[in-house]
């Protein structure tokens, strides 16, 4: 993996800044943690373990999340325990929850006080955990980091995420999953959204950091890359990504426009059945989360299913009785 820098004047002067104080700080080195989340597909573990391995300097733990208990995947990782040393990795074998909760497992059983989760498929630069400790050593209260990276397919793509107008975030993803950040900042903001059927996961983590006013940094360094291929979640997103991104608006909707979160609730209604799917899988595992009810309760209305749509339209309002959407929703079910 290359470590390049990318040409952006401030943000260089910015960290060389950093980077210099920090060797003078008395301030106590941050400890990082690397979180990996791993499903049925573990054919590029041993990359992202090496990539871990070779780090100049080494986190504190490396966690492992076995989601969904596949003995392939638990062969994997256990290659990977023997390379990097079992007395610093975590491994945990959970039933099938999705990316986000085992994110949120690997986090939580994490000792260090930074997080890096890197999924299965991403490989990271061997300098990255070291720029970012210096970023935290010479920087005032720094809580995010995000680099510079690459997708690797048919064609390379460079990732470049531009600072400035948060609410750009509203907009798109920014920065990429292995962003590094504080333990205590992902408490804070609640972690990652369990619910989101296609992946979008960390996009949401991101708007409620950056929205939340926590203390962010760019890094203007190449410093990982994750590969598009067809087991990547990535693949459902770009094929849904106008319903992915409106339930990415309603999640977010105490920041947006009124008018905004109707418009998305439109397209949520006219979900394809492989989103629906989805939906219904968290239903079931999350039953207790209200916006995948509320999210069938439009679909099936739109479907003309008003006893389906009705059911769980109750159910979303029962579940969160002060969200206006989740009352908007059911009000359009009364009235058929």
């Amino acid at each position: 993996m290359r470590d390049q820098v990318f040409i952006s004047l401030p943000a260089l002067v910015r960290y060389t800044y950093f980077r210099g104080v920090a060797s003078f700080a008395k301030k106590e080195k941050p400890s990082f943690s690397v979180v990996v989340p791993c499903y049925n597909n573990p054919e590029f573990l041993v990359n992202t373990a090496q990539s871990i391995a070779v780090q100049s300097v080494a986190p504190v733990s490396i966690v492992f999340v076995n989601d969904g208990k596949f003995k392939v995947t638990a062969d994997a990782i256990a290659s990977c325990v023997a390379m990097l040393g079992e007395d610093r990795c975590v491994v945990i074998d959970q039933e099938n929850r999705g990316v986000a909760a085992a994110r949120n497992a690997g986090i939580d059983a994490a000792v260090g006080n930074w997080v890096i989760p890197l999924d299965y498929d991403d490989v990271i630069a061997p300098r990255y955990i070291e720029r970012c400790s210096d970023i935290v050593c010479g920087a005032k209260d720094v809580e995010f980091i995000y680099p510079h990276s690459l997708k690797t397919n048919s064609s390379d793509e460079y990732w470049i995420p531009r600072s400035g107008n948060p609410r750009r975030i509203l907009d798109r993803c920014l920065y990429p999953a292995f962003s590094a950040f504080s333990k205590e900042l992902w408490r804070r903001v609640g972690g990652y959204e369990v619910c989101h059927p296609l992946g979008m996961d960390d996009w949401d983590f991101f708007i409620k950091i950056v929205m939340s006013g926590a203390p962010c940094c760019r890094l203007p360094f190449f410093m990982g890359t994750w590969r598009g291929h067809a087991l990547n979640e990535t693949h459902a997103a770009r094929r849904n990504w106008q319903c992915g991104r409106a339930m990415i608006v309603t999640l977010s909707h105490e920041w947006r426009d009124r008018n905004e979160v109707l418009t998305a609730l439109e397209v949520i209604a006219g979900m394809a059945d492989e989103v629906m799917a989805r939906v219904q899988d968290k239903v079931r595992l999350f039953p207790e989360h209200p916006y995948p009810h509320m999210w069938l309760a439009l679909a099936q209305l739109r479907r003309g299913e008003i006893d389906i749509a009705a059911a769980f339209a109750r159910k979303a309002e029962s579940l969160a009785p002060s969200n206006w959407i989740m009352g908007h929703v059911a009000g359009l079910v009364r009235s058929r």
